[in-house]
C-alpha cells in the first residue's frame, strides 16, 4: 500500500504528542487523560456516558417502499457491533474503549478488516496515540498507524472508524480534558492539597518558639526530625505534644474548612458536570437530586447528552459499514427504550394505552417484558374505531 506520509514530524505529530504528554495547567498541575482520570468526577463521567453507550444494543433496519422500517435479524453489522468485533474483543468491550478514547483525547479510532466480498468482518481498536491522520489531495483522508511492534502501516479512509468529538477542522477532535484543562488542573491541585494535608499535617501545627539559641545545627535538626515523625502524618493526629526545653507552640495552619476547601472540592464536581453536559446527579452528587428531578434527570440525559453521541456513531457506523448504493434504505439505530424503562406501574399504563388504542397488540407488550407469546396475542385491538359509522372503518382520529 503506498505511503502517504513522509518521515518529517507534521502538524499533527505535534497535536498528538501535546495529547499524549498533556498541557500544565494555569494551576501548575499537568493535565492529560491519565492524569485526568484521577479525579473521580471526571472518572465517573466518562463511565457514565462510555458504559451507557456500550450497553444499548444496535439494531439494523431496512426502509421499505412505504416508509416503514423492517428489523433485519441476523445483520453482519449486529454481529460486529453486538457481539465479535474482533477475535479478543466483546462488543461491550470494543465500544467501551473507542467511547473512553473519544471522550478522554478527541478520537477515537478501529481498524476495518473486510472479507473477500468486500463486507467488514473485523474491527480493531486503535490507541488515538498510534494514528497519525492526514487530509491527502484527493480530499480524502489517510491514515498512518503505528504497530505494537513499531512498524508502520498507511489505510485508506475507508479502512478505518474515525469517531471525533468537537472537531474544528472536521479532520481532528478536540479534547474536552484539553481545552478545559485549567478547570481540571484547579481540581487536581485541589485534590493533591488534600491528599498532602492528611500526608503532612501535624496535630497540633504550627510554629516551636523558643529564646535559646541552636549553636549546634544538629540539634535543630534533631528537633525537626523527632518531632515530625511523632506528630506529623494522620496517623498522629490529636496526639498530645510535650514541649521542654522553653519551647513553645504557636498554632498557625488553618483548617479545610476555614480555606472552603471542600466546597471548592464540591465546585470541581459542578465544572466536570458542565463539561461532559451530565447532571451532577450522574456524578454521584444527589446533594439536590429528590426522586422527581431525578426522574427527570434521566430523560434529560437521553435528550441532551446521549442522544448526540449515539447520533454520531450512528453516522460514522453508516458511512463505513454500509455502501453508497444501500445507505438510504439500511439504517443503523441504538435502542434507547430500556434508558426510560420506568416502574412496572408506569410501564403497564403505557402498554393499556396502547394495546387499547391499536399502537400495539398484546404480544408486543409481553415481548417488551422478555414474556413468551400467547395465542391471539398479535391481533390489535379495534376498540379505537369510531362507533357508529356504517362501513364499519371508523372516522378519523
Amino acid at each position: 500500500m503506498l505511503n502517504f506520509f513522509k518521515r518529517s514530524q507534521s502538524s499533527n505529530d505535534k497535536i498528538l504528542e501535546r495529547l499524549s504528554a498533556g498541557d500544565t495547567s494555569t494551576s501548575g498541575q499537568m493535565v492529560n487523560a491519565s492524569t485526568a482520570e484521577g479525579l473521580p468526577a471526571v472518572y465517573c463521567a466518562v463511565s457514565t456516558i462510555a458504559e451507557s453507550v456500550a450497553s444499548l444494543p444496535i439494531h439494523v433496519y431496512r426502509k421499505q417502499p412505504n416508509g416503514d422500517k423492517e428489523r433485519a435479524n441476523g445483520h453482519y453489522i449486529e454481529r460486529l457491533l453486538n457481539h465479535s468485533p474482533n477475535p479478543y474483543q466483546t462488543g461491550y468491550d470494543f465500544k467501551i474503549a473507542l467511547m473512553r478514547s473519544v471522550l478522554l483525547r478527541g478520537n477515537g479510532y478501529a481498524e476495518i478488516v473486510h472479507d473477500g466480498a468486500g463486507r467488514p468482518s473485523a474491527l480493531h481498536f486503535m490507541h488515538p496515540d498510534s494514528v497519525l491522520t492526514k487530509k491527502l489531495s484527493n480530499n480524502r483522508l489517510g491514515y498512518q498507524i503505528t504497530t505494537s511492534q513499531g512498524k508502520q502501516r498507511s489505510l485508506l479512509q475507508e479502512e478505518m472508524l474515525h469517531i471525533r468529538y468537537h472537531s474544528d477542522d472536521g479532520i481532528i477532535g478536540k479534547s474536552p480534558i484539553q481545552v478545559c484543562r485549567d478547570s481540571l488542573g484547579l481540581g487536581l491541585a485541589l485534590q493533591t492539597h488534600g491528599a498532602s494535608q492528611f500526608k503532612n499535617a501535624a496535630r497540633p501545627s504550627g510554629l516551636l518558639t523558643t529564646d535559646t539559641v541552636f549553636k549546634n545545627p544538629d540539634a535543630l535538626l534533631r528537633l525537626k526530625d523527632q518531632w515530625n515523625k511523632t506528630y506529623a502524618g494522620s496517623s498522629n493526629s490529636g496526639k498530645t505534644a510535650v514541649l521542654e526545653g522553653g519551647l513553645k507552640f504557636q498554632p498557625i495552619s488553618v483548617t479545610n474548612s476555614d480555606a472552603e476547601w471542600l466546597q471548592s472540592r464540591h465546585f470541581s464536581i459542578a465544572d466536570v458536570a458542565r463539561i461532559f453536559k451530565l447532571s451532577p446527579i450522574f456524578l454521584m452528587d444527589y446533594s439536590n437530586s429528590t426522586y422527581s428531578n431525578f426522574s427527570e434527570a434521566q430523560r434529560a440525559y437521553l435528550s441532551q447528552s446521549l442522544r448526540p453521541w449515539l447520533t454520531n456513531l450512528q453516522s460514522a457506523f453508516s458511512s463505513r459499514f454500509i455502501s453508497e448504493r444501500n445507505q438510504s434504505n439500511i439504517i443503523i439505530e441504538f435502542e434507547t427504550k430500556d434508558l426510560l424503562r420506568a416502574t412496572a406501574e408506569e410501564r403497564f399504563n403505557v402498554y393499556d394505552a396502547a394495546i387499547r388504542n391499536g399502537i400495539m397488540c398484546p404480544n408486543e407488550a409481553r415481548r417488551s417484558e422478555n414474556l413468551p407469546a400467547r395465542i391471539g396475542g398479535d391481533e390489535f385491538s379495534q376498540s379505537w374505531i369510531q362507533k357508529g359509522q356504517p362501513d364499519g372503518t371508523g372516522g378519523d382520529l
